[in-house]
């Protein structure tokens, strides 16, 4: 039986070792064990020390079925039971169950390995908030993944965004809908107005998609991506694409000319509509440099197309000019 001095000097060590951890969960833990092992204070009488060196152990939380679920603990544990109270708490910091689980991770941890019950009801309450979370995101996963997943980050105290990292890195996921599949449509329609949506195929969507899903990128560094793709392919009208003018708005008057030129609904001219991509990449003949073309000279290249003169308004135009011609003749 150990004497009162060496009773009051392991008091001290525990009370020193608790107040040197963190705030958190696993803290509290240990204060109220510490408590319960010591419930009259520093000791000020030498009492039956039997479970002196299981109480110890219990003061960090470890038990025989904590044991079970992580095995290097058996020594640690073994030191509180033979009273060697300072290799054993060098080695319960040096282990990587302390070093490796966050204050909530060792939590649950200990939770699953000695209150199951108390357990299972917080893994459910994570369970439906996650299911919610990654279904509104747009993230499907049958049920044994995403049991599987869930109880793996709420054992480890996974944040957020590092469980939906280890789901995309499985790839047990289908296309991704939700919110995540709403924002891509709206970058797909910022990508249009840039003039540029059909250079980006279904691949870099794809891959996009998870980007922002896992959060590796933001709506405003897509943008910035598009803009800058924008600014090479269209270099006449990069100074305003930089600066956040689209390049719709920048040639919406080109883009009604050619439109009334062909007959055609001004929304069904894309930037891959045949001979419209040419005029957004004029050349000033004076500066041999690209530039914004005039209406005049897009005007006079549309007429010198090929394609053009089989146009309805050529047409038109034709069959006005020999009218003319017949009705000069007096033919008609």
């Amino acid at each position: 039986m150990a004497d009162l001095a060496t009773l009051q000097q392991q008091y001290d060590d525990e009370l020193r070792a608790i107040n040197a951890m963190p705030s958190g969960a696993a803290k509290t833990r240990m204060q109220l064990d510490f408590e319960t092992k010591y419930p009259n204070g520093r000791p000020t009488k030498v009492e039956s020390t039997d479970n002196e060196g299981a109480a110890a152990a219990l003061a960090y939380g470890i038990t025989e079925s904590l044991i079970t679920a992580f095995p290097e603990l058996r020594p640690i544990y073994e030191k509180f039971l033979a009273k060697d109270y300072a290799g054993a708490r060098l080695d319960y910091f040096a282990s990587k169950y302390y070093q490796n689980l966050t204050d909530s991770a060792k939590t649950r941890q200990g939770l699953k390995a000695t209150a199951r019950g108390q357990y299972d009801q917080q893994l459910e309450a994570y369970r439906l908030n996650q299911r919610k979370r990654l279904t509104a995101k747009g993230i499907n996963l049958d049920d044994e993944s995403f049991n599987l997943f869930t109880e793996t980050a709420f054992d480890s105290g996974l944040d957020e965004n590092q469980l939906d990292i280890r789901i995309l890195n499985s790839g047990k996921f289908g296309p991704i809908g939700g919110s995540t599949l709403g924002l891509v449509n709206t970058l797909k329609a910022y990508a249009d107005d840039y003039g540029v949506n059909n250079l980006l195929n279904q691949s870099f969507w794809d891959q996009k998609s998870m980007d922002l899903f896992a959060g590796r990128i933001t709506e405003d560094n897509l943008e910035q991506e598009i803009r800058n793709l924008s600014a090479s392919a269209y270099a006449a009208y990069a100074p305003g694409i930089m600066a956040g003018r689209t390049l719709a708005s920048q040639t919406s008057a080109i883009k009604q000319t050619y439109a009334n030129l062909y007959g055609l609904d001004p929304d069904a001219v894309s930037y891959d509509t045949p001979n419209f991509m040419k005029l957004l990449q004029y050349i000033d003949p004076r500066t041999k440099q690209p530039a914004p073309i005039p209406l005049w000279e897009a005007e006079k290249i549309i007429k010198s197309q090929d394609d053009w003169l089989y146009s309805k308004p050529a047409q038109d135009q034709f069959n006005q000019v020999g009218v003319g011609i017949l009705k000069e003749w007096k033919l008609i």
